[in-house]
C-alpha cells in the first residue's frame, strides 16, 4: 500500500472502533497519506485499545519499510514476535492504487463503500528516544484489484478488531481473509493525476474521473 486517506469525525471513529480520541489534532485528515508521515493507529496497551500518533514506515538503516506481505511477516521470526504484542490497526477511508502501463502510472483510488473506514492490519515497533513506527500488512490482491495492481492491503472484519490487538494475530494471518464477501461492496476507480504530487492534499485527489485512455 503507497498511499491512502483518512478522513473522519469523532463520532464516526468512536463509532467504528470503540476508542475515544484525546485529542482533536490526532483525527487531522489527510487524502494523500504516505511513508514518513505521522498517522493515527489502534493499538492495545493493558488490554484496553487506545488511539495514537506513530510514523508510516519502519527504519531499517537503508531504507524504510511501509508494507510487507503476511507470508513475509510469518517467515520472519522478528516480525512474527511483533504480532504477540505490537499489533495495531490503521484506520483508512481507502488506499490508492497505480496501474502500471507504457506511459504513465494511473492512480485508482479503492475503497469499501459500505463503510466510512476500514481497519487495516499492521504491527508497531517501540522507540525509546522518538515516535513508535508501523507497517502494514499486505496480501494477493483480490479479483477486484488485481488489474491494477498485485497486492492490497489486509482488511480486517470489524468482529476481529478485538482479537486482531488482543488476541491471536498469527492465527488470523495464517487463516487468510475472506475478500469475497467485500467483492460486492468495494469499488475501484480511476481518480486525478494531481494525487501523484505528494504535496497535494485535498479531497479532489479521490474524487472519480471518466476513463480518459484506452489502456484504463
Amino acid at each position: 500500500m503507497e498511499r491512502y486517506v483518512f478522513n473522519t469525525d469523532k463520532e464516526i471513529f468512536e463509532e467504528t472502533f470503540g476508542v475515544s480520541p484525546t485529542s482533536s489534532s490526532i483525527l487531522e485528515p489527510t487524502f494523500n497519506a504516505v511513508p514518513g508521515h505521522s498517522l493515527p493507529i489502534i493499538r492495545s496497551r493493558k488490554k484496553n485499545s487506545i488511539l495514537e500518533s506513530a510514523i508510516w514506515g519502519l527504519d531499517t538503516g537503508n531504507t524504510s519499510i511501509s508494507s510487507l506481505d503476511l507470508n513475509d511477516v510469518l517467515e520472519n521470526d522478528d516480525y512474527r514476535s511483533y504480532l504477540k504484542t505490537n499489533t495495531c490497526i490503521i484506520p483508512a477511508n481507502g488506499f490508492y492504487k497505480w496501474k502500471k502501463t507504457v506511459d504513465d502510472p494511473l492512480p485508482f483510488f479503492i475503497r469499501v463503500h459500505t463503510r466510512e473506514l476500514l481497519g487495516i492490519a499492521g504491527f508497531f515497533i517501540e522507540h525509546d528516544d522518538s515516535r513508535n513506527s508501523f507497517c502494514v500488512i499486505t496480501k494477493q490482491a483480490n479479483v477486484l484489484i488485481k488489474p491494477v495492481d498485485d497486492t492490497m492491503p489486509c482488511i480486517l472484519d470489524p468482529q476481529k478488531f478485538e482479537l486482531w490487538l488482543n488476541g491471536d494475530a498469527e492465527t488470523i494471518l495464517k487463516k487468510g481473509f475472506n475478500d469475497f464477501a467485500l467483492l460486492p461492496e468495494m469499488t475501484v476507480f480511476r481518480v486525478p493525476d494531481l494525487v501523484n504530487d505528494l504535496s497535494n492534499n485535498s479531497p479532489e485527489l479521490m474524487q472519480p474521473i471518466p476513463k480518459l485512455r484506452d489502456d484504463e
